[in-house]
């Protein structure tokens, strides 16, 4: 199977020769690797000329990652396009392991891995490895279940059925994207840590982390302008309690109080039952996190 890799960039060339490199270090060669540079102002073209024999280096005006993911779409020619993010990396065996599951496993459209930490020490995998995936349902997509773009595979018809990234989210547009192509085939996870990820930096409801809210509360108006949620009452209830959790542990952090504890509060109230393990760890973490929002809250009024 021809495998078409593509990797956004966008002011990241401290990292992204290393990200390159790991590709063009796989077991299973990839057909093409296309860098969409996002208009970055670093020397991320001079880096990228030493691969300039191996690699479709384009170069476009900022318009952010899905805009660049979505022109590396148009360009790639593979049967399967692979995603990754510059400042990862891959483990040599990934294309090797994913491409063996996806001709075992014809009717998969999109396959995900585990990660690992990066930089860190690449993990062993047994040579005779072949168990099978874990199955991932569209509900647990919708109600938050993570797969990281870097792990991701997707069979380019699929992908090209699904339509383009959209490009008005900043932050989940990648599980926007995981969502629609589980509407429309199977969706996979292989068991196995065959992503470097660099994990980023914690931090408060900045600007990002305000964007992101707001793209993820677009998925889920999305879906319900599209009628995925018609019938659904409690899934819909079960993804709105999410959204409300992640966030108002969000607005806790930053010091929006009244903020965090309206949105705990509404979470439990929307879903009062415990989540799976695999969206929340801990089945009372809410509870844990309202109250700790509501103390925080008496604390800073006794401040005032």
């Amino acid at each position: 199977m021809r495998v078409s890799v593509i990797i956004p960039t966008y002011n990241s060339s401290e990292w992204v020769e290393e990200a390159v490199s790991s590709v063009l270090a796989q077991t299973y060669p990839a057909t093409e690797v296309i860098v969409v540079d996002d208009g970055s102002t670093d020397d991320t073209p001079g880096r990228m000329a030493r691969f300039s024999n191996s690699v479709q280096y384009i170069r476009k005006e900022n318009g952010g990652v899905s805009t660049a993911r979505n022109l590396g779409i148009v360009e790639s020619t593979g049967d399967l396009i692979a995603f990754l993010d510059a400042d990862d990396v891959w483990h040599p065996r990934k294309l090797e392991l994913v491409v063996a599951t996806f001709v075992r496993r014809p009717d998969l459209g999109l396959l995900g891995t585990r990660t690992y930490p990066w930089p860190g020490v690449v993990p062993e995998i047994p040579p005779d490895w072949n168990k099978d995936v874990e199955e991932i349902r569209l509900e647990d997509l919708i109600v938050g279940y993570g797969l990281g773009a870097s792990s991701i595979v997707i069979r380019a018809e699929v992908l090209r059925a699904a339509g383009p990234f959209d490009v008005t989210l900043y932050g989940p547009e990648d599980r926007d994207m995981w969502i629609r192509i589980a509407l429309l085939t199977p969706v996979a996870k292989l068991p196995l840590p065959l992503v470097g990820y660099r994990a980023g930096t914690p931090g408060s409801l900045s600007k990002n982390a305000a964007r992101m809210e707001l793209g993820e509360r677009a998925i889920l108006q999305k879906l319900d302008a599209t009628g995925v949620f018609r019938w659904k009452w409690f899934l819909r209830r079960k993804a709105w309690g999410m959204f409300r959790f992640s966030f108002g542990r969000e607005h806790n952090r930053a010091g929006n109080r009244w903020t965090a504890v309206r949105y705990l509060a509404l979470s439990l109230l929307d879903y009062p039952f415990p989540y799976k393990r695999m969206h929340i760890r801990n089945p009372f973490g809410r509870i844990r996190s309202l109250a700790a929002a509501i103390r925080n809250l008496v604390h800073s009024s006794g401040n005032a």
